[in-house]
């Protein structure tokens, strides 16, 4: 599997000729250019794949907070904090690090409840933001496996053609 293909590069200078690099894959035999782009490509999706995976968990992870956060936003604008203050007002803390001397004491006014509300704007737009510019990366990272991993299969099909092709002048 081409994950376990460790690419080797040697310099080999016959006498009075110029130096050449030698390409060699798990310490055996030479590679063909088309067997080292090849595998190059596919090594370069896989790595785009495993980072676009973690790009989904965190953008999961961010998504969740974003989603909570937004409900807490909703019970205090309608006056309807049943999560309880206590539980948001820690939450805003602990997990939107706010500062605790920009949240009110209790949500007993509509003053509080709009300083609260002022409070959380900033962090939800970034979270917002935030999520956006993962979504893009995540979009790129996508494009960018797709196109290694169609490079990769495109010269492995034509290394193959090329192979049938001198095998049948011969």
């Amino acid at each position: 599997m081409i994950e376990n293909v460790e690419i080797g590069i040697n310099r080999y200078a016959p006498p009075g000729a110029e130096a050449i690099n030698m390409y060699s894959m798990d310490g055996g035999s030479p590679l063909t250019l088309g067997q080292l782009m090849a595998a190059v490509c596919i090594r370069t999706g896989m790595n785009a794949e495993a980072r676009g995976i973690n790009k989904m968990n965190l953008m999961t992870s961010n998504n969740e907070v974003l989603d909570k956060a937004s409900g807490y936003l909703d019970e205090i604008a309608t006056n309807n904090a049943t999560s309880g203050w206590d539980n948001i007002k820690n939450f805003l803390i602990n997990t939107l690090k706010i500062e605790s001397s920009t949240l009110p004491d209790n949500l007993d006014s509509y003053a509080k409840r709009n300083k609260a509300i002022n409070a959380m704007k900033p962090k939800l737009e970034a979270l917002t933001r935030q999520a956006q510019e993962d979504m893009i990366d995540l979009q790129s990272l996508v494009n960018r496996r797709d196109v290694s991993f169609s490079t990769g299969t495109n010269l492995i099909k034509s290394t193959g053609q090329s192979s049938m092709n001198i095998a049948q002048v011969l």
